[in-house]
């Protein structure tokens, strides 16, 4: 059974094997090698995908192949899925995938954050510019492109209510926000629905014909992913309950990484301590 590390493990393999990093060709690689991941594995990933290690020094270019991997994760969910989905290579002012169907198009922002980050959700307006799903979708054409998409890994959400649920929650640019483990949840279910049916998340005029504000009465949090859900139920013919255990399950395999990757930086923590006092204790008097 793989383990929460292959991506990590592959970035670190990268820069032990070659000082000149292409990011774009190692991230080619890897999406032709998870197309072809056993199942259990391939569903593991994304499950617990989206945590850049905080080893990684901000910015550098570990964290941006690492970041290039998790895309590399999206697109070949995208196609093992049945979709057609390419990773982009021009990135200034685009999306991380481009997913296709038909001739429906459907732009994706792939995200990974830290564990260490100092909030527990990042910023809406960081999380998601839906003036930039706008241009996205004007690149491909707006009779094409159908809407946006943002994955996420799922300890980074809101508590409640947040500008991020009214954002996603407006029809003039449909933009589905899911974490990591429903692209896990709909993988393992790929069997029961068509793609064409996955389709029906962007039916904004159905699902959300007027956007959730922030301040309506139990949050829109609440509001969002009850739709979504339902949503979900219908095109997967899962029950709430398989839903639900899902979830549960899927939380609690997110939770044992979440709980090593600590103890793993506790002791990188108490190793660099150690070196220090010793390194003091060999000082001359």
């Amino acid at each position: 059974m793989i383990d929460y590390t292959y991506l990590q493990h592959k970035v670190d393999q990268a820069f032990a094997s070659s000082k000149s990093i292409d990011h774009e060709l190692l991230a080619d690689k890897l999406h032709n090698e998870l197309k072809n991941l056993p199942d259990d594995d391939f569903e593991y990933l994304l499950t617990t995908a989206g945590f850049i290690p905080d080893v990684y020094e901000n910015d550098s270019s570990e964290e941006t192949l690492f970041t290039k991997f998790t895309e590399a994760l999206v697109c070949a969910w995208a196609n093992r899925i049945g979709f057609s989905a390419k990773m982009v290579k021009t990135k200034a002012s685009r999306e991380d995938v481009t997913i296709e169907f038909g001739d429906k198009i459907i732009v994706c922002d792939a995200k990974s954050f830290r564990l260490g980050r100092s909030q527990k959700a990042p910023n809406a307006k960081d999380f998601l510019k839906l003036e930039d799903v706008r241009k996205w979708m004007e690149h491909h054409g707006n009779a094409n492109a159908i809407g946006g998409l943002v994955t996420y890994p799922c300890k980074h959400e809101w508590t409640s209510s947040s500008d991020v649920y009214q954002y996603c929650s407006t029809k003039e640019a449909p933009t589905v926000m899911l974490p990591y483990k429903i692209l896990a949840f709909l993988f393992h279910y790929r069997n029961e629905y068509k793609p064409a049916d996955l389709l029906r998340l962007w039916d904004y005029e159905r699902l959300f014909p007027e956007k959730l504000p922030k301040r309506m009465s139990g949050g829109n949090k609440s509001a969002y992913w009850t739709t979504i859900n339902g949503a979900l139920h219908e095109i997967t013919h899962q029950t709430p309950e398989e839903l639900q255990q899902h979830i549960k399950e899927a939380d609690t395999k997110i939770d044992a990484i979440v709980t090593s990757r600590i103890e793993a930086m506790q002791k990188e923590v108490k190793a660099i301590e150690d070196r220090v006092k010793t390194r003091v204790r060999e000082l001359p008097d």
